[in-house]
């Protein structure tokens, strides 16, 4: 796996070993920044379901302000700590170890607010569906906030009436669902 743009292009970056973590593949990874490209600059980026982080740190790649890690799985967690560490990103980002939901609720009450969200969990679990509900009860989204859910197609993500979902487009095997927070219009 590589970074594919901005200033860490072309380097490698570590998986977890085994089947726990599915890698978000480099076609869908490239579609998915292409669809923020323009609002990934100064951003406050939470990689919810981080896998080996390369959703996250692709966007500290391409100019994030700081990115929020987490995973359930401790390799992975070691996973994106070592990746931070190798592309001298550890200034620009935090990594949590945990329950996804539950950490939601520890960013909640420390005043955490994102301007783009990664959502990219275990395809058939309905965690996707039960973050975005937290992530809009709990206030962690700044109005006009950019969503990014990868789905499978017999699991698409439920949106709550605050958020302004686009149609999900295909890639392979995965889709992407690109979701507006607070109801504002993206293109």
């Amino acid at each position: 796996m590589r970074i594919i743009a901005g200033i860490a292009k072309g380097r490698e970056i570590l998986a977890p070993k085994g089947m726990h973590t599915r890698p978000t593949l480099a076609k869908v990874k490239e579609a998915m920044f292409g669809m923020i490209q323009f609002d990934i600059e100064g951003a406050r980026v939470l990689d919810l379901f981080a896998g080996s982080g390369s959703l996250g740190l692709e966007a500290i790649s391409r100019g994030a302000e700081h990115v929020v890690f987490c995973d359930s799985d401790r390799q992975a967690v070691s996973v994106v700590k070592a990746n931070l560490k190798k592309l001298g990103f550890e200034g620009s980002a935090s990594v949590n170890y945990g329950d996804s939901l539950e950490l939601l609720k520890r960013l909640a009450a420390e005043g955490e607010r994102f301007d783009i969200v990664l959502l990219d969990p275990p395809y058939e679990s309905e965690l996707e569906s039960m973050a975005l509900a937290l992530l809009d009860e709990l206030s962690l989204l700044e109005e006009g906030a950019i969503l990014l859910c990868e789905h499978s197609q017999s699991n698409p993500p439920a949106f709550t009436e605050g958020y302004n979902a686009k149609k999900a487009r295909k890639y392979g095997d995965s889709f992407v669902t690109l979701a507006v927070y607070g109801g504002a219009d993206q293109e």
